[in-house]
């Protein structure tokens, strides 16, 4: 049997069980429990018995020291509390990991350092009386003929597959557009009746494959507890780290997308956010600082927030730190939550006074920003000063596919993100207004700003007559663009759009319409 084509295979599972180890570690040095205990043994025999079966004897050995470890812990024998023991094992899965990888892409895998390998020997003793468990000598439950089917229910798929998946039902989400207005055209109404048919069709498979992409953001989450550790730990700051949303389903692909933007937050709040234990003392706050990831869904928004109660962010020292940087004028006094954040993302700048491993060259907020900018979504920031930070980023839940509103500009058609889309109306039905040099409209019981799509995509100004309003919302501000016409509904296939950099960003994507033509997608976000 030719086990290489199963390597990937063995890869994909072995990661899982070490981000499972991982989480129950991360549990262990905060206290855990026997659970903990039990879960990393199961997960760490399992691993050398795939290793075993794969002829990866590297693994194999190195995963039966860790689980003879683990079961002179289990004994009694040891407890698990020891800071010590949990360092060797972090390292020691640190070490597994390595060699998992190693053996699969057939590399001569790096020795295991001798002294962890005499470590571990030297804390492993053999168990007297093992504790019984719920499970038998070769560590499978006795309990799970459900569990068994339920099994039976997965499979595991190449995400590359998936994805070719998705461009293809993208492609006839297109060719479906274009057939039914064809099929209009024809006045046939057999043809139409199948055409209908045929869309509907298209629309489930549509929906079945964006289910099928669609992965708990846990799956990313659970890897974030031993980043925030290891950073407290070599900064000398104790964190307790609290992730909240783990259930909520996202699709693969923004999931893969969120995980650097994430990670340069979370490590910017362990660096810059907390104080240092003395001088949180000094503030009346406890030693332990609290850092909260959040994901949550707000109308068809994946809203993910980082925050801390930390020192906050010194807006005066921001101020004028961007002064002296020549990226402010000195005429201005305050920075506004928006002021703030354009000058934190600016390439280079940095508040920091000195180059560390890990802050110091200005590129953190930068990368979020922009990485967040190219996802179609938008960052924001709150922060007061010596009571915390909150980062929040809006992204879209899906890459692949949206519903938009079509829009006419200057003689093009453009796409608004349905989910931006608050309530489109005549403007010849509202009040208009002059407020400090800029135009407004009356808007139910108050008024908003009025934003000319035509001045600002640079085509030529048009008079009002039978001119639209699109009253759209992004991270609680609206506005109401005026707009040519308005062209309808439709699901569009979301494709990248590379703006150029420092440049004004308004769009996030282009799309090809029913038609054949392109069109690009707004980024509402830097409408309003």
């Amino acid at each position: 049997m030719d086990l290489a084509r199963y390597a990937e295979l063995f890869r994909t599972e072995a990661r899982e069980h070490l981000a499972g180890i991982d989480e129950a570690l991360t549990r262990l040095a905060d206290g855990g429990s026997r659970a903990d205990i039990d879960a990393l043994f199961r997960a760490t025999h399992t691993i050398k018995g795939m290793a075993a079966a794969m002829g990866y004897a590297s693994v194999e050995s190195l995963s039966h020291a860790i689980e003879s470890l683990l079961d002179f812990v289990r004994s009694g024998s040891a407890t698990i509390a020891r800071a010590d023991l949990v360092a060797l094992l972090f390292d020691a899965t640190d070490a597994l990991s390595s060699h998992v990888d190693d053996a699969v892409e057939g590399r001569p895998h790096a020795p295991v350092s001798p002294a962890l390998r005499q470590r571990l020997e030297i804390e492993s003793r053999p168990a007297p009386t093992p504790v019984p468990t719920e499970e038998t000598a070769d560590g499978v439950s006795e309990m799970s003929p459900k569990r068994t089917r339920e099994t039976m229910r997965h499979a595991r798929i190449d995400l590359r597959h998936l994805d070719a998946l998705l461009d293809l039902t993208g492609e006839l989400v297109i060719a479906r557009d274009r057939l039914l207005r064809a099929a209009e055209a024809t006045g046939d109404r057999a043809v139409l009746a199948a055409s209908q048919d045929a869309a509907k069709l298209v629309a489930r498979l549509q929906e079945e494959v964006l289910q099928a992409r669609m992965v708990p953001v846990g799956q990313v989450f659970d890897r974030f507890p031993r980043l925030v550790r290891d950073v407290a730990r070599e900064l000398g700051k104790p964190v307790h780290f609290v992730m909240q949303g783990r259930d909520l389903a996202l699709d693969r692909s923004m999931l893969d997308a969120i995980v650097d933007p994430v990670v340069h937050l979370l490590r910017n709040a362990v660096d810059h956010g907390f104080e240092t234990v003395e001088a949180r003392a000094a503030a009346g706050k406890p030693p332990t600082g609290k850092l909260v990831l959040r994901a949550a869904r707000e109308r068809d928004a994946l809203v993910l927030t980082v925050s801390d109660d930390g020192r906050g962010i010194d807006r005066e020292h921001v101020r004028a730190r961007a002064i002296v940087e020549r990226r402010l004028h000195p005429s201005v006094t305050t920075l506004s939550d928006e002021e703030l954040v354009k000058l934190l993302a600016q390439p280079g700048f940095t508040t920091a006074t000195a180059v560390t491993a890990l802050s110091g060259r200005g590129v953190g907020i930068d990368v979020v920003a922009n990485r967040v900018r190219a996802l179609g979504g938008a960052l924001e920031v709150s922060s007061t000063l010596g009571a915390g930070t909150r980062f929040t980023l809006r992204l879209p839940m899906t890459l692949a596919i949206v519903r938009a509103l079509l829009v006419e500009v200057g003689g093009r058609a453009y796409a608004v993100p349905a989910a931006h889309v608050v309530e489109a109306l005549e403007l010849d039905d509202v009040a208009r207004h002059v407020e400090q040099g800029r135009e407004a409209i009356s808007w139910r019981t108050g008024r908003l700003p009025l934003v000319r799509l035509r001045r600002v995509f640079g085509a030529s100004p048009s008079d009002d007559a039978g001119a639209q309003l699109l009253v759209v919302e992004s991270a609680g501000r609206r506005v109401a663009c005026k707009v040519d016409a308005l062209l309808g509904q439709q699901d569009i296939v979301v494709k990248p759009f590379d703006a150029v950099r420092g440049g004004t960003a308004l769009f996030s994507g282009t799309t090809i319409l029913g038609d054949g033509s392109p069109a690009l997608i707004v980024d509402v976000g830097s409408l309003t």
